[in-house]
């Protein structure tokens, strides 16, 4: 009997150590998740912290430094090496050019050994100018991430306005704007956009305003050479009308004379476009011959010296001659139709008096 309480004692003693033991390790489990719930919660929310404070000066730093490692390092590297090469090799070059031209007497050399000068004065002289070259590139290259890094530091926002960015960053407007289109076109703003007007600069392409599609001008209306013909001349008689009063009495006669033999001529050709052919010359080549000339006279101004008075005299001339010609061109294009007129009028007539709808004065004049 006490042998089997005993066993009972000790299996009850086993299993409340059991118990315990299981209950202690579910309740550390929990502890422990809970915890690590707590610090991974924390963790994001840190993360969440250091992520938010202005993202835009995190990317203006990001940027300079990337420039400063990149295009600005390689700036400096072609201007240290560039100058360094041509302080060498220009100095060689220039002692060497100095030596050939002193000559191998001077120098107590042979012509043999002497023939190494000028060949290395050959040499080093291209080599020079191939160094200058990168320095040159490199100061270039500088000065460009120089201004860059300017603008970037004076950009507040997203958005830029580019005359305010110049003044801020103390640069010229043409130096900030070719700076700045190379800037987007090379990438070295990444992402970045310029406005139609070139007056504003978008550090993120998606803030920038959709493009508007360009309007069409609309298409010229293409005049027909009569419409033409008659615009020129309306501005010519115009121009006439300017330039009477200025040039003297003898020449406004003329101008005047010309104006309205002109006009007569621009009227019949109004009334007969058939006779645009013949008038070509008189529109192409004269009336802006005579403006030309008239154009040359008004120059003069006021001006009473001797060359002054001779080319007004040829001027008012030609301007006679001109009126002779023009008048005789306007009866010559009346001739010719003149003659269509007495043909018609003879061909009316005829068929009037076939008709009986006319008198025949012919067979009453040959009764008397």
């Amino acid at each position: 009997m006490s042998d089997n309480r005993k066993n009972n004692d000790n299996y009850d003693l086993g299993d409340i150590l059991d118990s315990a033991i299981q209950f202690g390790t579910q309740v550390g489990s929990s502890v422990l998740g809970s915890i690590a719930e707590a610090l991974e919660q924390a963790g994001d929310a840190m993360t969440r912290a250091t992520a938010q404070p202005d993202s835009f000066s995190a990317w203006k730093r990001r940027l300079e430094q990337k420039w400063r490692g990149g295009g600005q390092a390689v700036g400096a590297t072609l201007t240290a090496v560039g100058w360094t090469f041509v302080g060498c090799f220009g100095i060689a070059a220039l002692v060497l050019g100095i030596l050939t031209a002193v000559g191998a007497g001077p120098l107590g050399l042979t012509a043999e050994e002497f023939m190494a000068i000028p060949i290395l004065t050959a040499v080093f002289t291209p080599v020079t100018l191939g160094f200058l070259f990168m320095a040159v590139v490199g100061m270039k290259k500088l000065s460009y991430f120089s201004r860059l890094r300017k603008l970037l530091r004076a950009a507040n926002d997203w958005t830029c306005d580019l005359p305010t960015l110049a003044r801020k960053a103390q640069i010229k407007q043409e130096k900030v704007y070719e700076t700045v289109t190379k800037a987007v076109a090379n990438g070295d703003f990444p992402n970045a956009a310029i406005s139609d007007d070139y007056r504003t600069l978008y550090l993120d392409d998606s803030l920038c305003p959709a493009h508007s599609p360009t309007p069409q001008p609309a298409p010229a209306q293409t005049l027909t050479d009569g419409e033409q013909f008659n615009r020129d001349g309306v501005d010519f008689l115009n121009y006439l009308k300017i330039c009477r009063g200025k040039l003297g009495p003898e020449a406004d006669a003329e101008i005047a004379k010309m104006q309205k033999t002109c006009a007569s001529i621009l009227g019949f050709v109004h009334n007969h476009p058939e006779q645009l052919p013949r008038v070509r010359r008189f529109r192409e080549y004269y009336l802006p011959t005579t403006r030309k000339l008239l154009d040359t006279a008004q120059g003069l101004g006021e001006s009473d010296t001797a060359n002054a008075a001779e080319i007004r005299r040829d001027i008012t001339a030609i301007l006679h001659t001109l009126n002779e010609a023009y008048t005789k061109l306007y009866d010559t294009l009346l001739q010719d139709v003149s003659m269509d007129v007495s043909t018609e009028i003879d061909t009316l007539e005829a068929m009037l008096r076939q008709d009986g709808l006319t008198h025949d004065f012919d067979a009453d004049f040959k009764a008397k």
